[in-house]
């Protein structure tokens, strides 16, 4: 009788409980290793839907900034001269570009006219990034002061100079990490219909003009050009 009762009472052994520990252990850390996985993945796939609409707002935005281009004047000083010149402003480089749009980029609407710099500049790691400095447009004077004035071009003639674009901390990223980044606009050709150009440097405004920003391209006309192709 007493050798049935102490059977009974047998109970788990210490070393069938460690074991049911490290297995219970096991499972525990696998199952946070799973979770945390999942919740890793899901942040990453949270973080590219995220970008991708900033960049599809941002495009779209660009879009009507560029086709909001008023043909707005300049006033500048050559060296050597004491009365301005006026010209219409736009700068129009491969790289850089300076005009007045009646659309905010920052703001997202209609506005006062606004003086927009877009150039294009090295980024910290690789490629190149799109950015943009955006401030209101005062007047012919303060548009002129970006202008070093007319200088003899290496290409043939002459041309407008203007002064590099200030890149600081207030300056708008517009797109990031790209591969490459080029600015070309639409001369009217007749009857051609029109030629895509690197520079601009006609005294009117481009018909249209295309960002090709290597994996997409932003493409928008101008309304407010005089010439209809």
């Amino acid at each position: 009788m007493t050798r049935h009762l102490r059977r009974g009472r047998r109970g788990v052994t210490l070393i069938e409980l460690l074991v049911a520990m490290t297995l219970f252990s096991l499972l525990s850390v696998a199952v946070l290793f799973s979770l945390r996985t999942g919740l890793g993945s899901l942040d990453r796939v949270r973080d590219r839907t995220a970008a991708a609409r900033r960049q599809a707002g941002a495009q779209r935005s660009l879009e009507l900034m560029l086709s909001g281009i008023s043909p707005s004047g300049a006033q500048y000083f050559q060296p050597g001269q004491n009365a301005p010149r006026n010209v219409l402003f736009f700068q129009g480089d491969a790289q850089t570009m300076r005009f007045v749009s009646n659309y905010s980029l920052r703001d997202g609407l209609r506005t006062a006219p606004r003086l927009i710099e877009l150039t294009v500049v090295p980024h910290p790691t690789s490629g190149v990034r799109l950015v943009m400095n955006e401030r209101v447009y005062p007047g012919p004077l303060a548009a002129g002061s970006v202008i070093a004035g007319v200088f003899p071009d290496p290409a043939g003639g002459v041309a407008m100079q203007y002064l590099p674009v200030d890149v600081g901390p207030a300056t708008f990223v517009v797109a990031d990490l790209l591969p490459s980044c080029r600015f070309f606009y639409l001369e009217p050709v007749f009857p051609q219909g029109g030629v895509w150009r690197q520079q601009w440097r006609q005294a009117f405004l481009p018909k249209a003009i295309r960002i090709d920003m290597g994996l997409r391209t932003v493409t928008s006309r101008i309304y407010v050009s005089t010439t209809e192709l």
